[in-house]
């Protein structure tokens, strides 16, 4: 019985100390990847790009363009939504309203797509080979990293 006992004991300490091992090498594994992860998200897109000054000036004067024009826009789809909004509150709904503000949606929404894919030109245009390839790692991660966040946007 004695031997039985000391044997089962033997038995569950080397099994709870195996697992108190691997619980620490997850852990260890997983502070790594953490610390990477940080690494890379603290570098400013600008800094991986390594930009001269004249490109960061460039990159600036584009994105503070592109900003000013599509608040513009998106303020006027959000002015167009609530205008449908109080338009279906209304007792007798006018659907050729509601159906002439949907395709002012559509195409300011158009014209959103449209500036961005200008912008995105702009700069791909002022880099320089390496600058390029960089540039698309950044979108793909910055891609994975917002399908990550919100698994239902498609984009």
């Amino acid at each position: 019985m004695k031997k039985i006992l000391i044997a089962l004991v033997l038995l569950i300490s080397t099994n709870v100390a195996n697992h108190v091992h691997a619980q620490g090498r997850s852990d260890l594994r997983q502070g790594m990847g953490e610390v990477r992860k940080n690494n890379i998200e603290s570098q400013s897109p600008l800094n991986e790009l390594r930009l001269d000054e004249s490109q960061k000036q460039r990159l600036r004067s584009i994105n503070s363009m592109f900003d000013v024009l599509i608040s513009g826009l998106r303020k006027e789809v959000k002015r167009m939504k609530l205008e449908i909004e109080l338009e279906k509150l209304n007792d007798e709904i006018d659907v050729e309203k509601i159906n002439k503000l949907f395709d002012r949606i559509a195409q300011t929404q158009a014209s959103i797509w449209k500036e961005t894919f200008k912008k995105e030109e702009e700069i791909k245009s002022m880099l320089n080979e390496r600058q390029l390839i960089m540039h698309e790692k950044i979108i793909n991660r910055s891609l994975r990293n917002a399908k990550k966040a919100n698994p239902n946007n498609k984009r």
